[in-house]
């Protein structure tokens, strides 16, 4: 099996297929690390959080309409900045023909790969309580937050099973890399996941930075946003022997 991964699409889904087609070749599958914004309307997109400068429809309608279809199957997790409201009330399966939503968090086994997940990014408020607060519809960048249930709810489904991927929007903490030059990044939380669970591969996007690093047995794969160019995919290939190996850029 060779697929794609895909970093923050930012509704801007025919970019994200064009670097797909011209750098990857035939896949069988595309994963979404998050901020994908999937909006299948107008509506939809005013759920989305952030500055309404920054809120936009973008070409997906055309995707879900079936005027358009991606290279392959896209299975996506949430990030901040995602029509939450919407898929919150839709729940985790088909978002759009060719298009599945995974859920807030989970293992799902996807053509042959068992794909671990992990939906949002880290609030101190909502991502430690055992008993988080309720999501206020007044305050959407809630809705982009994970909770600890979620995360134990993810490593009891986990219990026992070895996992190939780990998708996550947020970064693990201990990487070496550092934003802008002097401030670490990456969540322990999410560390805990990469540590616990010891993927072959873990992806996240969120900083709009690539990079990659070694993490014990697991290689972190970290993309940028696909209006940068290749700097926001992966292709990877599952051989025979169940080992996942990252294949070089066409």
């Amino acid at each position: 099996m060779k697929f794609a991964i895909v970093g923050d699409i930012h509704a801007n889904f025919a970019k994200a297929d064009a670097l797909v087609r011209r750098h990857a070749g035939g896949v069988e599958a595309i994963f979404s690390v998050g901020d994908a914004e999937p909006n299948r309307s107008e509506e939809e997109s005013l759920g989305v959080a952030g500055p309404a400068k920054y809120r936009k429809v973008g070409d997906f309608p055309e995707f879900a309409a079936g005027w358009r279809s991606m290279s392959a199957p896209v299975y996506f997790i949430g990030g901040n900045h995602e029509p939450w409201p919407a898929l919150d009330a839709q729940g985790a399966g088909e978002w759009a023909p060719g298009f599945h939503f995974l859920g807030r968090s989970g293992v799902r086994e996807v053509g042959g790969l068992r794909v671990a997940f992990l939906s949002g990014i880290h609030s101190r408020h909502f991502s430690e309580p055992d008993v988080p607060p309720a999501i206020t519809p007044e305050r959407l960048k809630e809705y982009g937050y994970f909770t600890r249930p979620q995360v134990e709810e993810l490593l009891r489904q986990a219990r026992g099973k070895s996992v190939d991927l780990l998708l996550t929007h947020e970064w693990p903490s201990g990487l070496s890399y550092l934003h802008r030059g002097d401030t670490p990044v990456g969540r322990e939380r999410v560390r805990e996941l990469t540590d616990r669970l010891r993927p072959q591969v873990h992806a996240c996007g969120h900083m709009h930075a690539p990079f990659r690093e070694r993490v014990g047995n697991t290689d972190v794969i970290c993309l940028s946003q696909v209006i940068h160019g290749t700097d926001a995919i992966a292709v990877l290939e599952l051989l025979p022997d169940g080992t996942l190996k990252e294949v070089p850029l066409a």
